[in-house]
């Protein structure tokens, strides 16, 4: 009879070190996403904040330039403005900022070659915020 209740015991002991290791692989862990630590200026302004990081990040021959920009979206310095705020074209919405395709593909999979600076994120979406004016 003890050698019997020593096998189960030894079984349940199993299971449950089975189930731990299962649950705990199944969770997923946060990562923080990296804050800006900087002051942003009061007001943003597009050509002196938001062009030159549309310029570092989104203007290469091989991404939203050229004659054929990736999404027929087209940031080059001198149609960027126009371009991100076409009517219906949804990259900038001024009555819901983080619902902007813009700002959307900042935080998740734009650009490429790897996460944009938090404190560029943080400034692109506050002069969405401010209503993205061409100043």
């Amino acid at each position: 009879m003890n050698n019997k209740l020593l096998k189960y015991r030894w079984l349940v002991v199993f299971i449950l070190l089975i189930s731990v290791i299962v649950i705990d692989l199944s969770c997923t862990k946060h990562v923080v996403d990296p804050v800006c630590t900087q002051t942003l200026p009061k007001t943003i302004s597009f050509s002196k904040h938001i062009l030159p990081i549309l310029n570092a990040n989104c203007n290469s021959s091989d991404c939203h330039s050229g004659n054929s920009p990736a999404g027929f979206l087209d940031l080059s310095s001198s149609v960027a403005y126009s371009k991100l705020m076409k009517k219906g074209s949804g990259y900038v919405d001024t009555i819901n900022p983080s619902n902007s395709i813009l700002y959307t593909q900042i935080t998740s999979s734009m650009p490429p070659s790897g996460k944009m600076d938090p404190c560029n994120i943080d400034m692109i979406l506050k002069w969405i915020e401010q209503k993205a004016k061409n100043n």
